[in-house]
C-alpha cells in the first residue's frame, strides 16, 4: 500500500513538473511571436501565431494578431478568416475587429461585404465617424449611400432629435410686445458639432447666455441660462404636437426653492419670424402672469 501511495505522489509531481515545463516553453512561444508581430516580420509572425493557435485555438488575440500579419502580406482571405475567428472567440472590443474585417474586405474587392461589417459597426454606434473616415481603405466609398449612413449613424447629434431647435438659430431682433423698434439682439448658434445651441443675448447693458441641448438619456431639452445681473434658469422639456418648443422647470427643484414655475414656449411663425413667451406662476400653475413676450425677426445685415 505504502509503495502504491508512493508511486502515485511521484507520477504527480513528475507531471507538475511536465505542465509547468510546457508552459514555460508556450510562454516563450508566445513571447517569440509577439516579438517577430511587432517587428512586423510578418512572414514569421504567420507561422508562430499558427503553431500557438494549434494548441490553443480559443486564444482571441492570437487570431487577432494572425489576421493582421496575413492582412500585411496580403492573404486577404486568410486574414478574413482569422478575424471571423477572433470574433467568434470573444475578443473586445468586436469595433475593432469589424474595422479590420472592412478593410480587408476592401482590400479584397469585396465591397458588399466591407458595407455590411461597416453597418454593424453603426449600430453598435461605438467608434467615432472620424476614426472611419480617416481610414484610406474606405476613401472610394465617399459617394456610396450606405456608407454616408454609417457616417451619419456615427456622428454624434445626428438624429432629428437634435434637430428640433434648429428653427430658433440665426441673428435675431428681439422687439418686446407693445414696443415699436427692437430693443435687443440675440444670436443663436450650433456649436461643439451641432451638439449645443449658443444663446448670446444683448439689450443694453443688460447680457446673457444660455446653453441649449438635447438629453438622449432622458429624451429631453434642457436650457441652463445665466445674465449679468446674476440671474440664473434652468428649464427642460420638448417640442409638443405644435412643433412649438416648450421649457420649463416644473419638475426641477429650483421651482421648489422659489416656489415660482417658469415656462417658456417658442413658436416658429410662417413668415420665419419666433415667438417667446415666457410666463410664470406662483401657485403651481393655477394662474400664470406673462414676464416676457418677444418677437424674434432676422437682423438685417450692417455693412
Amino acid at each position: 500500500m505504502r509503495h502504491n501511495k508512493t508511486t502515485t505522489k511521484i507520477a504527480a509531481i513528475c507531471t507538475s513538473i511536465l505542465l509547468a515545463a510546457t508552459s514555460l516553453a508556450h510562454a516563450d512561444d508566445q513571447a517569440d511571436a509577439d516579438a517577430l508581430n511587432a517587428a512586423e516580420k510578418w512572414e514569421e509572425s504567420i507561422l508562430a501565431y499558427e503553431a500557438l493557435l494549434q494548441g490553443d485555438d480559443k486564444n482571441s488575440s492570437n487570431w487577432f494578431n494572425l489576421g493582421r500579419s496575413r492582412q500585411h502580406v496580403e492573404d486577404y482571405q486568410g486574414a478574413i478568416a482569422a478575424y471571423k475567428k477572433t470574433i467568434e472567440t470573444g475578443y473586445q472590443p468586436v469595433a475593432r475587429i469589424q474595422i479590420y474585417l472592412a478593410r480587408t474586405f476592401m482590400l479584397f474587392e469585396q465591397k458588399e461585404n466591407a458595407l455590411i461589417e461597416l453597418e454593424k459597426l453603426a449600430a453598435a454606434a461605438s467608434v467615432s465617424f472620424r476614426s472611419v473616415q480617416a481610414i484610406e481603405e474606405f476613401a472610394p466609398l465617399a459617394d456610396e449611400p450606405r456608407y454616408q449612413a454609417v457616417i451619419a449613424a456615427l456622428t454624434p447629434c445626428n438624429t432629428e432629435e437634435y434637430r428640433q431647435f434648429d428653427f430658433w438659430q440665426g441673428q435675431w431682433d428681439v422687439t418686446s410686445a407693445g414696443t415699436a423698434s427692437p430693443s435687443a439682439s440675440n444670436e443663436i448658434s450650433r456649436k461643439h458639432g451641432g451638439c449645443v445651441l449658443l444663446e448670446q443675448y444683448v439689450a443694453g447693458a443688460f447680457t446673457g447666455m444660455s446653453l441649449n441641448f438635447y438629453d438622449a438619456n432622458t429624451q429631453k431639452w434642457h436650457q441652463t441660462w445665466m445674465s449679468n445681473s446674476g440671474g440664473a434658469l434652468n428649464i427642460e422639456g420638448g417640442l409638443n404636437e405644435k412643433g412649438q418648443m416648450v421649457l420649463s422647470d416644473a419638475d426641477l427643484p429650483s421651482s421648489k426653492i422659489t416656489n415660482t414655475i417658469n415656462r417658456i414656449t417658442w413658436t416658429p411663425n410662417p413668415d420665419g419670424s419666433v415667438r417667446q413667451f415666457w410666463e410664470n406662476s406662483a401657485d403651481g400653475g393655477e394662474t400664470w402672469s406673462v414676464a416676457f413676450d418677444g418677437l424674434y425677426t432676422k437682423a438685417i445685415p450692417t455693412e
